[in-house]
Parts: structure tokens; C-alpha cells; sequence
């Protein structure tokens, strides 16, 4: 498992930040969209080995 840092922009302009352990960054992505399934942008950048 990775640390990831999911940065994602909701429909009303806010921007939210999330750290997570996941397999990859597709995981992490999927994760955010599950949760916040109006989310306009989302990114996974990986912040640990």
C-alpha cells in the first residue's frame, strides 16, 4: 500500500484534500469517485514509497 494525496474539485467550485493509503492511484481515484460521485476534478499524487 501507497500514500496518496487525492486533491478533488466539487461542482460548487470548493476544493477538498484527502490523504489515503491505496494499491495505486487508480484506487484512490475510484475511492473519491465512489464517495463524491459529482466531483468535476480529481487527482492522485503519490506522496510515500
Amino acid at each position: 500500500m501507497v500514500l496518496y494525496l487525492i486533491t478533488f474539485t466539487l461542482r460548487d467550485g470548493s476544493q477538498r484534500e484527502h490523504q489515503g493509503l491505496y494499491a495505486c492511484g487508480i484506487d484512490a481515484v475510484i475511492g473519491v469517485m465512489e464517495v463524491f460521485p459529482d466531483a468535476k476534478r480529481i487527482s492522485a499524487r503519490r506522496i510515500s514509497q
